[in-house]
């Protein structure tokens, strides 16, 4: 039976500066997640990512709740809608939503990843830090939080989101 493989990256460099000073207050931004909160999937994306950029030299990306229900809300909407883009079913981006999720920054970043594969979320790894736009962001060591999420749609694919802040 011939299966057809599909994987496609759309890098973010959705890069926003926003002064320090302009930067609301950060209250409760880092409340960490733990493991056991992330899904098996997410887990495993998160892990492969922390793990490659340990690797490179750079400080471990913490991971936070309210980031990582950002990005779970954001493979949601995708594999629900079989979108995918940096654009909501609502015509909203990531950005437009962080507020809503109470996270303020100076620097954020989206990406993105879908795949049928066996194992979706090592082949979302691989195919996002083989990605010079997903590994420039990914390995942006202004980074230090991020978040995580992941939803299959009932198409059989899985759609990854991370996204990265400076706080």
């Amino acid at each position: 039976m011939f299966r057809i493989r599909f994987s496609v990256w759309i890098a973010a460099l959705l890069l926003v500066v926003v002064p320090w000073a302009a930067a609301p207050a950060r209250a409760a931004m880092c409340a960490p997640c733990t493991s056991a909160s992330l899904s098996a999937e997410e887990q495993a994306l998160w892990q492969q990512i922390v793990t490659a950029r340990a690797a490179a030299g750079l400080t471990t990306l913490m991971i936070d709740a309210s980031t990582t229900t950002l990005a779970r809300d954001r493979s949601a909407d995708m594999a629900r809608y079989h979108l995918f883009g940096h654009t909501s079913s609502g015509g909203t981006t990531f950005l437009d939503l962080m507020p809503e999720y109470g996270l303020t920054w100076q620097l954020a970043s989206e990406t993105i990843e879908r795949n049928d594969y066996a194992d979706p979320a090592r082949e979302a790894a691989r195919g996002l830090i083989a990605s010079p736009d997903h590994h420039a962001i990914l390995f942006d060591s202004r980074y230090r939080i991020g978040g995580v999420g992941s939803a299959v749609g009932d198409d059989g694919f899985h759609y990854f989101t991370i996204i990265v802040i400076e706080p």
